[in-house]
């Protein structure tokens, strides 16, 4: 491995066995080598994501750049295949628990590939996923507080505030210390209780910064699956507890998109430094989408690296030439959510009885889709239907008009970041409180509510009582798709490009991003 010159200092980037997570941590390892050659990256990965995470580092990179990539160093902790999650956050925990050590005494570390990377200085500063608390008692154990630990946060801001942050600023405070009161009080288990208080159903009415005012069981639109309540309780504490323990934050976040909540971010954390460096994606945004077939260096990179790249840019030039621009309806609810119940069959078919041309990301083993349904898709000409969809080449065409999305903050970071409105099906996590700010602050999405269950199917605040049968989720998904088109639609799109503007000079000399990275290098990297 080739390193450009002397490397006089070290970042280590631990990021959660999640994609969500490790996409934007490679557009950032990026950022740090442009800025300062003199950097080098580790970066540690599980062998699932290893070769994906190289290749998404191709993007920020042009040929000539070969030797500046050569800087970040990918480090896999953990074989392929492991498909329990508390396990694989186990085996990446001793996994960094064996590598830490030797990068802390300054000696070679060997990857799981037989990768032996040679001596470098000892990490300036640890930026960590809260998820992994186990990896930041691993580092106060062996380097005390010598080496700062910034929290990487991914998540939607004001989610992790509700879930995380103080009761003086709309969040649920030390819940894990509340459980353990409450669950030796009433006498039962701590997971239970746990879920009673991250979940509350109780109707009290939550204000949080920036967000509309919504009733606590608004934060949760759908039922979860029980197997994994105890999983998720379980990373929640752990994920207070790193928070409370780190020495700062960096967070996907931009100070234009959300200024309220950025503010109480600095309230929460202070003394401790709160940084807000999104969006974090290649160069190539709204105004250089592609024309006349012609790809741009980020997208022909991830068209390349999947097997469905070609077929994707040839159906998208097709309808820009069939149907014109803004004509696609791009369909996905992320890598690891998918709507519960009969319900999103529904939309699929109003869409074709509508025949909007339409790209949808499915995996046949998230659910079966009926046989009807599928022979429609399948013999219709303007739909597409892809396990694995290539977002930012769909996101950056200019046939593409609308993006159905879960709310995942990954997938609302890029949607904004093209300038392409949504239409929010949100399903849990910190889904809800993106629709909500999306959909009533901004005006620049529509929110579906039909298609909540269990608590979703309460009252919302805003006035507005979720049916939740398939007739209304038909409904509904019209009147949508309807307004979308239309001079409601018009005005979303407007507001969007606004802020797309606005938000993609963040990078620029004097952005915001830009300067909120500067300040963080300067106090935790310096020259």
């Amino acid at each position: 491995m080739a390193i450009t010159k002397s490397v006089s200092r070290h970042v280590l980037l631990v990021g959660a066995p999640a994609w969500g997570h490790l996409k934007p941590l490679v557009a950032l390892a990026a950022k740090f080598i442009h800025e300062r050659p003199d950097i080098i990256i580790s970066f540690t990965a599980i062998g699932d994501f290893r070769l994906k995470l190289e290749k998404e580092l191709d993007a920020f990179f042009n040929e000539d750049e070969k030797a500046l990539k050569d800087n970040i160093r990918f480090l896999q902790l953990v074989e392929s295949g492991i498909t329990d999650i508390l396990q694989l956050f186990k085996t990446y925990s001793e996994g960094f628990a064996q590598v830490y050590p030797a990068m802390y005494a300054e000696e070679p570390v060997h990857c799981l590939t037989g990768r032996v990377y040679p001596t470098v200085p000892k990490p300036d500063v640890i930026l960590l996923d809260p998820f992994l608390l186990e990896m930041l008692r691993t580092v106060r154990k062996v380097s005390g507080r010598a080496i700062p630990i910034i929290a990487w946060n991914t998540a939607a801001l004001s989610s992790f505030l509700r879930l995380f942050g103080p009761e003086s600023l709309g969040g649920l405070g030390n819940v894990d210390l509340k459980a353990e009161r409450l669950a030796k009080e009433t006498r039962r288990s701590k997971v239970e209780v746990l879920k009673e208080l991250y979940d509350p159903e109780t109707g009290k009415l939550v204000k949080l910064p920036g967000l509309p005012p919504m009733y606590d069981y608004e934060f949760n639109g759908q039922h979860e699956d029980e197997s994994i309540i105890a999983l998720r309780m379980t990373i929640f504490t752990q994920t207070f507890q790193s928070l409370e323990e780190c020495d700062g934050i960096l967070a996907l976040a931009n100070t234009t998109f959300e200024p309220a909540v950025c503010e109480a971010y600095r309230t929460w954390f202070a003394p401790r430094p709160a940084y807000f460096v999104g969006p974090l994606l290649p160069e190539e945004k709204q105004e250089e989408k592609v024309t006349n077939g012609h790809l741009s260096n980020s997208q022909a990179k991830e068209s390349s690296s999947s097997s469905d790249g070609g077929e994707v840019k040839d159906f998208l030039d097709n309808i820009y030439k069939t149907h014109g621009n803004y004509s696609l309806l791009y369909i996905s609810f992320g890598s690891h959510f998918w709507p519960m119940g009969e319900g999103v069959w529904k939309i699929f078919e109003v869409v074709l009885k509508m025949k909007i041309p339409l790209i949808l990301s499915y995996n046949p083993k998230r659910a079966e889709m009926p046989s009807h349904l599928q022979k429609q898709l399948e013999a219709s000409n303007i739909t597409l239907v892809l396990e694995w969809a290539p977002q930012e080449v769909i996101l950056q065409h200019p046939a593409t008009a609308w993006f159905l999305t879960h709310c995942g903050n990954n997938s609302v970071t890029e949607s904004v970041s093209n300038g392409v409105p949504m239409i929010a099906w949100p399903l849990g996590a910190d889904q809800p409180v993106n629709a909500a700010y999306m959909s009533s602050t901004l005006n620049i999405a529509f929110e579906l509510f039909e298609g909540r269950r269990g608590p979703g199917l309460l009252p919302l605040h805003r006035g507005i009582k979720p049916q939740g049968t398939l007739e209304a989720i038909e409904k509904e998904m019209q009147t949508v798709l309807e307004k979308a088109w239309g001079p409601d639609g018009v005005q979303k799109r407007e507001n969007l490009h606004v802020l797309t503007k606005k938000i993609n000079k963040a990078w620029n000399d004097n952005g915001e991003a830009r300067i909120e990275f500067l300040k963080f290098l300067k106090k935790f990297v310096p020259n």
